[in-house]
């Protein structure tokens, strides 16, 4: 970014760079106003929303038969039908691609391209008013050095926005409460922006420098210009390293190269851009240095248990590794002395096998009561794939079955999962290993005084061996919420099995099973009509029954159900228990791109079709979806 006042001639770059300078440094201080004000807007919306939160929660506690999430009042009911508005508009992904390639190039959701056209807008009117010149124009001389210097400024000025959104530890999510991984997409397309900026800032100036058969003397002259170039070069290798495609090739690689780039970048930078701009170059060094000064100190004290008031003989934390069907590896710390959210994430470092490398898993359990002076158990399902994941499974093969211990060191907990406990009704859905985010926030729910009335978690797996990641818990849970006024359908879609026909869907019901079980009904479909047989319980489902209902007791309201068949859709899960909600519905989907994508589509459609909050009387629709990987 050439911004040192030469052009073509010294005495020609200085006077365009002194008459535009003052202009363009304003122009770089709007964009950031910009993003203020648009920080300060979504500050204001999680305020309104808190408030919200904590009105719903007092009213279910003060008058437990009403229904308060259920909008009262003319401006209530006003923001409302605005959220719902705007739900519409933003949830939407009608399209995505599932090929191994080609799922890296799926459209973004409808949302996240109107926040990246507003994004644009304010770029290139930063970059194109007031800088193209006609020939009548007094400075039409330097026309190609005016639209250069623009665009210098215009992508200086983004850099410490893209380093900002990098961070884990950010000013951005400290306000608004959106969590830095749901950044990322931002960060990566507010970088693709420099790269274009850039483009522009460059071609202007070397063509300017071509037309006067200047360019190897300018770059003989000028040593910034090298370094631009470099910048340039830089940049170009972190945008296209950084495509889906090649960041799921060798994500440990991805990783340890980018921190090496951007740390290469801002050094380019420092020695290219002049010193009345460098003010840019030093808030990005200071976002960086903030969120790695924050990590640093607090994963020490973390680890050091400083946190938990007490300093133990050993650093870190002992865990131990557990092999689970399809290829499963379950981690626990016994003696976790801190707290978390359900549906927060942490970083878990293990120097005795992967010295080099720390990675994100989510925390497969919500916090639960304080036991043994103070610690908790806590959890982690990772499924093995290379790399780290797959070094803990060896590892936990290897170990079993006595389960070996190993020193690990965490960073976290981080994450910003949604707050479900004051809607009306929710609905889960989770594919295989991303139960580890839905059933910690069942877990909450049923543990907390909360608004939520009826809960329904859809979780789909394979193989009915993939139950016994979670069979337990789900079975506890269904057995906790007994007699309480929160009722719990927990259905487990078995698509793979060998009790499954090629034509057949059977359903298996625990429903009012005694201590000492009937052979369980099975209802069998298939197209040439239907039938009806029974089927004794194997003795491990038998042993997966709630004890309430094993000793008899009624269970009229909460049930957990196995279905064998195949995938069920999006609309058949979601449909009714939002038709049949009294207020407000929240639903969360973990799981990959096409059934995520396929949830925002729908529920805008279903909240369209349902004329929320526009006068029907139906209520609105959260949806909070959860994807495999950043």
């Amino acid at each position: 970014m050439d911004m040192g006042g030469m052009g073509m001639s010294g005495g020609m770059g200085m006077a365009s760079s002194g008459l535009s300078t003052p202009v363009n440094k304003a122009i770089a201080h709007g964009y950031w106003y910009a993003i203020a004000a648009v920080t300060g807007f979504l500050t204001c919306i999680r305020i309104l929303s808190a408030v919200q939160r904590r009105r719903r929660l007092r009213l279910s506690e003060e008058e437990p038969h009403t229904v308060s999430s259920r909008p009262s009042g003319v401006v209530s009911q006003s923001y409302a039908t605005t959220l719902a508005t705007w739900r519409e508009l933003a949830y939407p992904q009608p399209w995505y691609f599932t090929g191994r390639i080609s799922k890296y190039f799926s459209p973004l959701p409808i949302g996240r391209w109107l926040i990246l056209a507003l994004y644009w807008i304010i770029v290139l009117a930063s970059l194109w008013s007031g800088t193209i010149l006609g020939p009548r124009d007094p400075m039409y001389a330097y026309k190609w050095e005016k639209v250069g210097f623009r665009a210098a400024w215009v992508s200086v000025a983004q850099i410490p926005f893209v380093y900002l959104l990098s961070c884990k530890f950010n000013i951005f999510s400290l306000a608004t409460g959106i969590s830095y991984e749901r950044l990322n997409w931002l960060h990566r397309w507010a970088a693709r922006t420099v790269f274009l900026t850039v483009i522009v800032h460059w071609s202007f100036f070397v063509r300017e420098w071509w037309l006067a058969d200047f360019v190897q003397v300018e770059i003989q002259m000028m040593p910034m210009v090298k370094y631009g170039f470099g910048a340039f070069a830089v940049i170009s290798w972190m945008v296209f390293s950084g495509f889906g495609f090649f960041r799921a090739m060798n994500y440990e690689f991805f990783v340890a190269q980018h921190i090496c780039a951007a740390a290469v970048l801002i050094w380019l930078l420092f020695s290219h851009v002049p010193a009345y701009a460098r003010y840019n170059i030093w808030m990005s060094v200071g976002f960086v240095a903030l969120d790695w000064g924050v990590r640093v100190v607090w994963g020490l004290l973390r680890n050091i248990h400083l946190l938990a008031g007490h300093v133990p003989h050993s650093l870190g934390y002992e865990i131990e590794l557990e092999c689970l069907p399809g290829s499963m590896t379950r981690l626990t710390i016994r003696n976790a002395d801190f707290s978390w959210k359900p549906g927060q994430h942490a970083y878990l470092w293990l120097p005795r096998l992967r010295p080099f490398e720390m990675h994100p898993f989510t925390i497969a359990n919500a916090t639960q009561p304080v036991v043994n002076g103070g610690q908790r158990p806590f959890t982690m399902l990772i499924k093995a794939h290379s790399g780290f994941s797959g070094s803990l499974h060896k590892a936990a093969l290897n170990s079993a079955p006595e389960r070996r211990s190993y020193r690990a060191f965490l960073s976290g907990p981080w994450g910003v999962p949604p707050d479900l406990l004051h809607y009306e009704s929710v609905v889960l859905v989770a594919c295989a290993s991303g139960a580890s985010f839905a059933t910690p926030l069942v877990e909450d729910m049923a543990s907390r005084q909360c608004c939520v009335r009826k809960v329904t978690l859809h979780w789909i797996i394979r193989s009915e061996e993939h139950f016994a990641w979670y069979g337990g818990s789900l079975t506890d849970l269904v057995e906790r919420v007994q007699g309480s006024k929160m009722c719990l359908h927990v259905i487990v879609h078995v698509t793979q099995s060998a009790r499954q026909g090629s034509q057949a869907v059977r359903s298996i019901s625990l429903k009012e099973v005694k201590d000492d079980p009937p052979a369980v009904s099975v209802d069998l479909r298939s197209d040439e009509g239907s039938s009806v047989s029974s089927l004794a319980p194997r003795e491990d489902e038998k042993t997966l029954l709630p004890r309430e209902l094993r000793h008899g007791q009624s269970h009229e309201r909460s049930s957990l159900e196995l279905q064998y068949g195949s995938r069920p859709t999006v609309e058949a899960m979601v449909r009714g228990p939002v038709e049949a909600a009294l207020g407000e519905t929240a639903v969360v989907v973990c799981g990959g791109l096409s059934i995520t994508a396929q949830a925002r589509t729908f529920v805008a459609s279903l909240s369209d079709e349902r004329a929320v909050h526009k006068g029907t009387g139906a209520q609105g629709i959260f949806l909070f979806t959860e994807t495999y990987g950043w």
